[in-house]
């Protein structure tokens, strides 16, 4: 058995868990690890539903904002889930939705780390001008910055037709597809993420699905500067290295070229509609707002 599986199999043995609120029983289950899925192909419920695309790649939105506007889109995610069940259901924009973006330099910590790592790491960490936070996503320590291409999709994996196991397996599938496009050979191995070959790393994944609705997602390496990895092990990982798009090809690939080719691969396997959503909703001033609350402190 690969140590995919055998990850797959932990997982899904110890990382699920019943919170009770209320009254109401909520299941919450956390994955980090991939696997093939054959039924990752299935057709969704709703092919002609799109999913919203928010683009904030022009900025570089601190981690703790985009952490603040996943928060919010999964709320509003379940709250659409309630109004539906409730027979009051109306929305103005998609209610799936991809956050694409940029953060400033900085490292994270995943579940299978977090609340180990030493205060004197952190410190270290910080004092190279990057940022540092433990996330709820699965994974180890990996870095986030300029150059690196963002997607934090919001969707409830129920109407794919997918469980987590799939859902993980369309993101790393969703990678290799725009990869491709830039005549780079992507793949997956026994490790998590997307590769070059078997030893250079491309692109990081980590999911969080609370009540079947996702959140965290997968960073890309464009035109990022790799010298931020030599500060760390990343994912772990001692023997392996990272590498990007632009490192592969030998020219600038910056996220701005990067993220239509990457929407049209999510719409390719998902196989749903990928559109922007309106820039002068409700949503999109809910997003600003949290933005404009981030910059001010």
């Amino acid at each position: 058995m690969s140590v995919r599986s055998l990850l797959f199999r932990h997982a899904w043995r110890h990382f699920q868990c019943i919170r009770r609120s209320h009254g109401i029983v909520m299941t919450q289950r956390f994955y980090s690890v991939n696997d093939t899925c054959t039924a990752s192909t299935v057709p969704p419920l709703y092919p002609d539903r799109p999913i919203g695309l928010i683009d904030l790649v022009q900025e570089k939105v601190p981690y703790d904002a985009g952490l603040q506007i996943q928060t919010h889109l999964v709320n509003r995610r379940h709250a659409i889930n309630k109004q539906k069940q409730q027979g009051e259901y109306h929305v103005e924009d998609p209610e799936d939705i991809i956050v694409f973006l940029q953060h400033p330099p900085t490292y994270t910590a995943g579940r299978r780390i977090r609340g180990r790592t030493e205060l004197e790491e952190e410190q270290r960490l910080r004092r190279l001008g990057a940022d540092y936070f433990e996330t709820m996503r699965g994974g180890q320590i990996t870095y986030h910055g300029p150059g690196q291409l963002i997607a934090y999709p919001i969707l409830d994996v129920r109407d794919y037709q997918i469980n987590v196991r799939c859902y993980v397996s369309r993101l790393e599938k969703t990678i290799i597809d725009c990869c491709k496009e830039f005549g780079v050979q992507a793949n997956t191995t026994s490790n998590t993420g997307v590769w070059v070959g078997q030893d250079a790393k491309i692109a990081a994944l980590g999911v969080h699905l609370q009540r079947y609705v996702s959140s965290h997602g997968v960073a890309l390496n464009c035109n990022t500067d790799l010298s931020w990895y030599n500060h760390i092990i990343p994912c772990g990982l001692a023997d392996k290295r990272v590498t990007s798009l632009s490192d592969q090809v030998g020219k600038e690939i910056t996220p701005q070229q990067t993220l239509p080719v990457l929407a049209q691969s999510f719409q390719k396997l998902f196989q749903v509609p990928v559109k922007p959503i309106q820039p002068d909703g409700s949503l999109m001033r809910e997003i600003n707002s949290i933005l404009m609350a981030a910059s001010s402190t």
